[in-house]
């Protein structure tokens, strides 16, 4: 079992590499790493840019959501742990595909199209709602995927700023956490459908 669970991870290694969105390294994805517990779930995530100084960041805040259960991430499990700062509660943001039978794939293809990439970020519980965080995620731009805007029909659709991935980069996520899924004997999912292609502008 051991050597079977260290060639997963192996193999989830190499098989996120394409995760990376341009300028980013494999210092700063990780090894995905498989936890049981809490952790943010920004893959439908309606996002907004950070403002300072009256400029826009590089940087926006996602409004995410807390879920239990398995995830993946570039982080040890013990680092993931939910824990309490000042009076917050900070947690970190991870990916399942728990919403692949309720949401379908927003495909944005417009190579000025600006997204953000949440894998790993930061996120902070809100206190009035702990099933809610706010991540802020850097923005990245060009072709991506989301499980946000509801096909269009929030947010201004692919007009809109979104946490999503590369499209080859979501589709690899998506086969590894169902794989990892099906040999722990967990439910699993297929990826999700895919929005009109005249839905989504």
């Amino acid at each position: 079992m051991t050597t079977l669970r260290s060639l997963l991870v192996l193999a989830s290694a190499l098989a996120l590499l394409p995760f990376l969105p341009s300028g980013a390294s494999a210092q700063q994805l990780g090894k995905p790493i498989f936890c049981d517990g809490a952790y943010a779930l920004c893959i439908k995530a309606p996002c907004k840019a950070i403002v300072k100084n009256g400029k826009p960041t590089k940087y926006a805040n996602c409004e995410c959501e807390v879920r239990h259960g398995v995830s993946m991430g570039p982080q040890q499990c013990q680092a993931r742990l939910p824990f309490v700062r000042n009076g917050k509660t900070y947690l970190i943001s991870t990916y399942s595909n728990l919403y692949n039978k309720t949401n379908l794939t927003m495909s944005c293809s417009n190579a000025g199209q600006q997204w953000t990439w949440c894998y790993g970020k930061p996120c902070v519980v809100d206190s009035a709602d702990p099933s809610k965080a706010t991540c802020k995620c850097p923005i990245y731009q060009g072709a991506m995927q989301t499980l946000g805007g509801d096909c269009g029909q929030k947010g201004g659709g692919c007009n809109g700023l979104w946490s999503a991935a590369r499209p080859r980069a979501d589709n690899a996520a998506n086969r590894l956490f169902a794989l990892y899924q099906k040999k722990q004997g967990n439910p699993h999912f297929g990826p999700a459908g895919f929005c009109s292609p005249n839905s989504t502008n």
